[in-house]
């Protein structure tokens, strides 16, 4: 599942905010990179519940926020409901992608703002990032 995530997260950068990003499994920027972090959960078929963690540094945020509601200068709630979106946006083509794929079926609960900080581990089972010279999106998945 989690290679379907980083798929439907690249197709999103690309054709949506017109980003060409480079996956990295090099995680050791992760504690000095400030992102806005938003969760979902997955239930899979099997009844196994994993939580998707996508870290958006500011400059992808603010991107994202240019292209949907055209503001070059938005405030913190706006990034906030930017985020949650784009997580909504990024796991529900996933859905999508694994249902075509004929791979896993699961379901997607609300998307939740978890912080802006620093993203840690989040003790999650991977971890990857799609990056830009300024732009990046940490994804993790636990469970």
């Amino acid at each position: 599942m989690f290679s379907i995530i980083v798929e439907a997260a690249k197709n999103f950068l690309q054709n949506q905010i017109e980003l060409q990003t480079e996956q990295h499994e090099n995680l050791d920027s992760l504690s000095q990179l400030r992102t806005v972090i938003a969760t979902i959960d997955v239930e899979m078929d099997s009844g196994e519940t994993k939580t998707v963690f996508l870290g958006f540094n500011e400059a992808l945020i603010k991107a994202i926020v240019a292209v949907y509601l055209m503001e070059e200068d938005a405030d913190e709630q706006t990034l906030q409901d930017m985020a949650m979106e784009s997580t909504n946006m990024i796991v529900g083509s996933a859905k999508v992608l694994a249902e075509e794929a004929e791979e896993s079926h699961f379901t997607i609960a609300t998307p939740v703002f978890k912080a802006i900080e620093e993203f840690q581990t989040c003790h999650c089972s991977e971890l990857s990032i799609l990056q830009t010279p300024k732009e990046a999106l940490v994804i993790g998945i636990k469970g």
